[in-house]
């Protein structure tokens, strides 16, 4: 049910000693992350986030993109900052946010996309290309030809160049992440949540091996879990969206009042985010020592009350959010070790052995691409 006087109910609650927002948390409190990986059998990786009553569900489905289906196809050579520039150039990674679920009275199920859902699907694809989290080596498929000649007069007697020999290129895998907001009603933060659902289902990804078969001319995947890779990804981004929130006129009438009463809001609820003054996100990470490294500050609308000192604090809260993503992240993959080692052992228990290996790979391998498939 939508509230008669936001602004002023937001007030009220700020003006106490000590402050309290109305979900009784202070006003640089954020909520705590709910977090389960591997839900999704279909898929290479899998995650839900749930943030107060946000709650979204993440699956990335990769496939195979052979070199020669590429229009004009260039390679790149890998050196410095070019080394991952084929992610961008051929749309390597491919984000996309449903809010269109029913997840809330503004986005019923089955409609259009909504803008709000395009443009956190675009600032998903931003930072995944400027945090350089995806390595372009991971997701290359690559062939060694075996050497025809033992000496340099010898290959050149059979005609062969210098790179016939060498490491060649002949396909990628394109990451397919698709994220369904299950839960979006007065919670707000979707951004955030739906940023730790795809690093989380990033991090549980494990892609196949896959070969390039010279006769074929195609690519087949092995279906050998034990084969399979994960995504080696760089670092551990971590978002906190934040707003400064004004009273109105109304609540305050004196102006140099209503900016003396400003309050700094952080992991902001549905409503907050329509009372803000100003809003915007900070994200983080941390390099080989623990220090914080600011990776993207957004901001947007009004009248320049961040300062250097305010930066400052934002990013002290968003490194200790990171500090929290990192043990929710690492509880989550034990609680869903310790779930696969307690059904295997109940199936050794009580069913036969061919009962309990079939056990272990359904809970353990995601569902492989077929050769034909590709």
């Amino acid at each position: 049910m939508p509230l008669i006087s936001p602004a002023a109910l937001l007030h009220a609650h700020l003006s106490q000693t000590p402050p309290l927002r109305p979900s009784r948390r202070q006003p640089t409190e954020p909520r705590p992350i709910d977090l389960n990986i591997g839900a999704l059998t279909h898929t290479h990786g899998s995650s839900l986030v749930r943030i107060g009553a946000t709650t979204i569900v993440c699956g990335v489905r990769a496939e195979i993109l052979p070199v020669a289906d590429i229009p004009s196809y260039r390679s790149v050579k890998k050196e410095g900052a070019n080394e991952d520039d084929h992610l961008r150039l051929y749309n390597l990674l491919v984000p996309n946010l449903e809010l269109s679920t029913g997840c809330s009275p503004l986005h019923p199920a089955n409609a259009a996309p909504s803008v709000e859902a395009q443009s956190i699907s675009q600032r998903l694809l931003s930072l995944l290309h400027s945090s350089r989290l995806v390595r372009q080596a991971d997701l290359e498929v690559t062939y060694t030809a075996e050497p025809l000649a033992a000496t340099a007069s010898s290959a050149a007697e059979l005609g062969l160049l210098p790179d016939d020999t060498a490491q060649q290129l002949k396909a990628f895998w394109v990451l397919y992440i698709d994220m369904l907001c299950l839960s979006h009603g007065g919670s707000g933060s979707v951004f955030d949540a739906a940023w730790l659902a795809m690093y989380a289902a990033l991090h549980h990804t494990r892609l196949p091996k896959a070969v390039w078969d010279v006769d074929a001319k195609q690519v087949f995947c092995s279906p050998v879990m034990r084969e399979a890779r994960p995504l080696r990804l760089r670092g551990m981004p971590v978002p906190l969206s934040f707003g400064i929130f004004v009273p109105d006129k109304t609540s305050v009438p004196d102006e140099q009042a209503r900016e003396e009463a400003a309050r700094w809001l952080v992991d902001l609820d549905a409503f907050e985010e329509e009372t803000v003054a100003e809003a915007g996100c900070v994200v983080v990470d941390a390099d080989d020592v623990g220090e914080a490294v600011l990776h993207r500050l957004e901001k947007s609308g009004g009248a320049g009350r961040i300062g250097l000192s305010e930066i400052r604090v934002l990013v002290g809260i968003a490194k200790a959010r990171r500090s929290q993503w990192q043990r929710v992240l690492h509880n989550a993959g034990e609680t869903r070790r310790d779930r696969i080692i307690y059904r295997m052992q109940y199936a050794w228990s009580h069913q036969s052995a061919s009962t309990a290996t079939s056990l272990r790979r359904s809970v353990t391998a995601p569902y492989w691409p077929s050769a034909s498939a590709l």
